[in-house]
């Protein structure tokens, strides 16, 4: 029978638990201790389980999460964020396991030989298929519970079965018991419960996909993933079927005369950006024209035009959950957006010019950072083409003031994409980018997919035709579109190379594969505390800093470990409740996680789609987009082979006028230190997306300061300069 090697082992392990001293064939003690059991409470047994979640037919996965609330009136975020994640159709790609105990363990036992996963196949058809080791453990003594990561990125709507084995040692070394977890009939580990159910059947098909020999599973739970990426691979679906309007350029005047909004750089001595930060104020911003000539005289041109994208979000800045097997995602209007293109000097390709789609950083604008690549990209024969994220740029009132040769104004609308969500009358450099309360457990999540879905709109304009200048003839060769874009950028960016199929390469630079924990290990984990203190009760498990006024003040402590660590095993107050908010907006934020795309670049393309030459830039220690966080899109979409790795512990030590956070390495050539090394980094993404992405180099040769590709492992340690 399939179950009689394991029922010898298991009804050996109850008659030692009931003698502490008595041994089973190893000659090892059978402890007292074991896993807890509940079938109702989450926080009483393994989690993630399919115990929460109900059947429902119009998800890919089969399922859709169940999970019960606590008291709402005390526990109102708790019961916020179980609302939203009670839509999904499944659990985290990158789930955080808890497993309390009935007693103390020996935390050096917990790794990937006594606990892991087993993927056993698609919802309703399990079949035998890879283990998943563990990583980032933790142990709380006081609540005796454990924590972990899975090792690897999860498959979509996928099944998995986590084991707990008797290798698991108690305290004083003894095999963890099987408590109330064997099932008398059987002594499988699937819970006494007074009844049957298909969940539990569902658990004893798994386990049976266990191979012989394998070590006695006392403790077991079966669970489901979410579809993270079909809803915004159907929009990319939708926006090819469009048929688009051209891109509107006769968007300005000059001298109040009606003017099309294309320029020659050399004929402009000012611009200027007027940046609507509240309901009647604006910030005037200079344009740093010298930009444009880190190699003089390469840009030509630079035009501005007005396209329209298909909206998919709500005021509350959601797209609305829908049946991922049988919905389809509804379009809520247009948005109006402002494109930005810089032209390259000379003849212009007999098919156009190639186009670069750059992509901005947060709290940035298509005013900035493209504004520093362009000319480099330019020498290529590449343009560079740019909008504003959403919930960025300012309020939609901005303009733009040119002042030309001979005295003449060009000026036309700015519109930017801040929202004054709050209602204060400002509007602050990234408002409109996330879901307010009490929808803010989904982050930036829908508002980064809508994001994608005005860079395919754009992707798709070029394909469509674009002229620039008005002469009737196609300016743009709409099929060698590439894409590249730094920090926030590189994150929406690696979303957007999984699902457009027409984009021909790709340059993620300093992207992070989950932003939870990007702000979480970095400089802007303010966010997070912020975050933290806003909750109801506020879960701030530390005094506020002395002398700091707040929000600096705010200080925690999630007592949650880095990759490859040994356990971490310490005792800190309130540090589960956080590292629990912090896995469900991990968990509820995954449709718009670069990590969960990343597969779709090379390794699993979408059907219809082909695998991309990509180059992923990371640099060492970066504080704003930590190691961690990056080296996360790297193996989810396995292409370690494809980092350039800029050594700044290197550069630093060389020439301590760099900064010691090197997030801007290659967009920073308005600090003198740091030129050198952004023009070669430039340098490395002209080559490669000019040349279709069929040729990479090292952007300094010998001189070691970039590893092309990575040597040794991926950087999983922070690596910042003290």
């Amino acid at each position: 029978m399939l179950f009689t090697h394991r029922r010898a082992l298991t009804r050996c392990m109850l008659l030692a638990t009931t003698a502490a001293l008595s041994s089973c064939g190893s000659g090892d003690a059978t402890s007292n201790v074991s896993v807890q059991f509940s079938a109702s409470n989450p926080d009483a047994a393994p989690f993630p389980s399919d115990r929460y979640t109900v059947a429902d037919a119009a998800q890919l996965s089969g399922r859709r999460i169940a999970l019960p609330k606590p008291d709402c009136v005390i526990r109102v975020s708790d019961c916020d964020d179980i609302t939203m994640l009670n839509t999904l159709d499944g659990f985290s790609v990158t789930p955080r396991f808890t497993v309390p105990f009935t007693g103390d363990i020996d935390p050096a036992t917990v790794t990937s030989e006594s606990v892991y996963l087993l993927h056993v196949g698609s919802a309703g058809e399990p079949r035998a298929g890879a283990r998943v080791g563990i990583n980032q453990i933790a142990w709380d003594a006081p609540s005796r519970t454990l924590s972990f990561k899975s090792d690897e990125l999860l498959l979509e709507h996928a099944r998995y079965l986590l084991v707990v084995t008797d290798r698991v040692r108690d305290a004083q070394g003894r095999r963890l018991g099987g408590g109330d977890w064997l099932e008398v009939t059987t002594s499988l580990p699937v819970g006494r419960e007074a009844e049957a159910g298909t969940y539990r059947d569902e658990l004893r098909r798994a386990l049976a996909l266990l191979p012989p020999g394998a070590a006695s599973p006392v403790a077991a739970s079966l669970f489901t993933t979410q579809s993270a990426t079909s809803e915004l691979a159907q929009m990319a679906g939708q926006v090819k079927a469009r048929t688009p309007a051209s891109v509107d350029f006769m968007v300005a005047t000059r001298d109040g005369a009606p003017a099309r909004a294309l320029m020659d750089v050399a004929d402009v001595s000012r611009m200027l950006f007027r940046r609507q930060v509240g309901t009647t104020q604006f910030n005037d911003i200079e344009q740093p024209l010298a930009s444009l000539q880190v190699v003089p005289g390469s840009v030509a041109r630079v035009g501005y035009g007005y396209f329209n994208s298909p909206n998919y979000l709500t005021n509350t800045l959601q797209i609305p959950p829908m049946g991922t097997a049988t919905g389809a995602p509804q379009q809520r209007g247009e948005n109006k957006l402002l494109m930005q293109v810089f032209v390259p000097t000379g003849a212009k390709p007999a098919g156009g010019w190639p186009v670069v789609v750059f992509g901005h950083g947060f709290s940035d604008s298509l005013f900035g950072a493209p504004w520093s690549v362009a000319s480099v990209l330019a020498s290529y024969g590449l343009a560079t083409a740019s909008i504003h994220v959403m919930g960025h740029g300012g309020g939609t009132q901005g303009s733009l003031q040119a002042t030309l040769a001979h005295g003449a104004t060009l000026t036309l609308a700015a519109n930017g994409r801040g929202i004054d969500v709050n209602g204060d009358g400002t509007i602050a450099a990234t408002e409109g980018s996330t879901a307010p309360a009490p929808y803010g457990l989904i982050g930036a999540r829908d508002t980064l997919r809508q994001t994608v879905v005005d860079l395919m709109q754009l992707v798709r304009q070029f394909e469509a035709g674009v002229d620039i200048d008005g002469d009737g003839a196609v300016d743009f060769d709409g099929k060698r579109v590439s894409y590249s874009g730094h920090s926030f950028g590189g994150v929406y960016g690696t979303m957007l190379l999984g699902v457009e199929r027409s984009l021909v390469a790709g340059v993620p630079v300093v992207g992070g594969g989950n932003l939870v924990e990007a702000t979480r290990l970095g400089s802007l984990r303010i966010l997070r505390s912020t975050s933290l203190a806003g909750r109801t009760p506020s879960l701030i498990n530390l005094p506020p800093l002395p002398g700091v006024p707040a929000p600096l003040n705010l200080q925690f402590d999630e007592n949650m470990p880095l990759r490859n660590e040994p356990p971490l095993v310490k005792s800190v107050p309130g540090a589960l409740a956080i590292a629990s908010a912090f896995e469900r907006a991990e968990w509820a934020q995954q449709a718009g996680a670069a990590a969960a795309y990343a597969p779709l670049i090379r390794k699993r393309p979408l059907p219809g789609h082909s695998a991309k030459p990509i180059i992923f830039q990371i640099a060492k220690g970066d504080k704003t987009m930590p190691n961690p966080t990056s080296s996360l899109i790297v193996r989810a979409g396995d292409f370690a082979d494809r980092v350039t790795y800029f050594r700044n512990d290197l550069a630093y030590a060389a020439n301590p006028a760099l900064p010691k956070d090197p997030h801007g390495f290659t967009t920073g050539v308005t600090n003198p230190a740091n030129r050198p090394h952004a023009i070669a980094a430039q340098r490395q993404i002209g080559e490669f997306l000019s040349s279709g992405g069929t040729l990479t180099i090292d952007p300094d040769g010998a001189a070691g300061l970039f590893e092309t590709p990575l040597v040794g492992p991926l950087p999983e340690g922070l690596n910042f300069i003290p």
